[in-house]
């Protein structure tokens, strides 16, 4: 391990947060040698630059019999993999990491908005899968998550769980739409923002060949959403903003002709996605915690919790997914 090197790419965050502290980075440092050492194991000449997805997947299984494979162990390799630039092991764990936290967040706001008693008559006996679970697993678990969920809260409750957009993070990293709002005269002043802002992120990642999450930016992706503002960051129309999804791996999306695959590199949710090929059963309501994650940035924007709703869903059978924003009344003026 290049422990110095990697010290030097948090230091001048390079594809890392900013001011990540000394326990962090020694956390990081430990886990990217003991993923070392478990390579060596398999092979005396292997290390990091040369694992591969089964590798991922492998020490992932290996940490899950140990309780060892959280969420903060597989960031620390997955910062490691960006300072390397070994694209199969940061894919691998972009796609194993992706919404791999939802459940168990869900669990919590759950016990947070309804406390403990009612939590464990709806959800004691529930247990969220580890992280690396095989995605072909996740939708009977989604399944089984949702029906406890709905049986024991009711549809609107329910949805007002998945609409707290645990997905999205904490608030605190929406300051900057806050701030992008404040300096707009109005809400249409600021949805042109946010859409040039967004362009530009997606400009950058295909310029320096760096992907934006777990997909990469070509000038077809960049045409796309540059040919829709509700992709790009929202479009207004009344009282509403709506928002369409960016797919989950678009170039393939575009050049795809079958509607089932389109629709599987379409969907973002790890909980469901794999249901797409597999025909599973999954509720209708567990789009609204996608709906969540879209208003947050509106949330946090506006100062107040937003009335979301789902209008279409790759897991209804749309191809697409889109969602309305409600306004807040006093912001619905348009400013001259």
């Amino acid at each position: 391990m290049d422990e110095a090197g990697f010290r030097k790419f948090i230091k001048e965050a390079r594809r890392v947060p900013k001011g990540l502290t000394e326990k962090t980075i020694r956390s990081h440092v430990k886990m990217v040698k003991e993923f070392e050492t478990f390579l060596k194991k398999r092979s005396s000449k292997r290390g990091f630059p040369d694992a591969r997805e089964g590798d991922v997947k492998s020490f992932m299984a290996h940490l899950a019999k140990e309780d060892g494979s959280t969420f903060e162990n597989m960031i620390g390799l997955l910062r490691y993999s960006r300072f390397i630039d070994n694209r199969d092991v940061e894919f691998s764990l972009l796609n194993a990491l992706d919404g791999a936290k939802v459940m168990g967040d869900l669990c919590e706001v759950v016990k947070r908005k309804h406390g403990k008693r009612r939590y464990d008559a709806v959800l004691g006996e529930f247990n969220p899968p580890p992280i690396g679970t095989p995605p072909k697993k996740m939708p009977k678990a989604t399944s089984d998550f949702m029906g406890r969920l709905e049986s024991g809260l009711g549809e609107e409750e329910t949805r007002e769980v998945l609409l707290t957009g645990v997905h999205a993070g904490p608030s605190t990293l929406y300051t900057a739409e806050r701030k992008m709002f404040l300096a707009s005269k109005d809400v249409d002043e600021y949805l042109r923002k946010r859409r040039k802002e967004f362009v530009k992120l997606l400009e950058g990642h295909k310029r320096d060949k760096t992907p934006f999450f777990n997909q990469m930016i070509d000038e077809d992706v960049l045409d796309f959403v540059r040919g829709n503002p509700e992709i790009a960051g929202g479009m207004r129309r009344g009282d509403k903003i709506y928002c369409t999804k960016i797919p989950y791996m678009t170039i393939e999306y575009l050049k795809e002709k079958d509607k089932k695959l389109k629709r599987y590199y379409g969907c973002h949710c790890l909980l469901a996605r794999e249901s797409i090929m597999s025909g599973e059963k999954i509720s209708r309501n567990l789009c609204y915690c996608s709906a969540g994650f879209e208003k947050k940035p509106f949330d946090v924007a506006f100062g107040k919790p937003l009335k979301a709703e789902v209008l279409k869903s790759i897991l209804w059978g749309d191809t697409v997914c889109r969602f309305t924003i409600e306004i807040p009344e006093r912001l619905r003026v348009r400013r001259k």
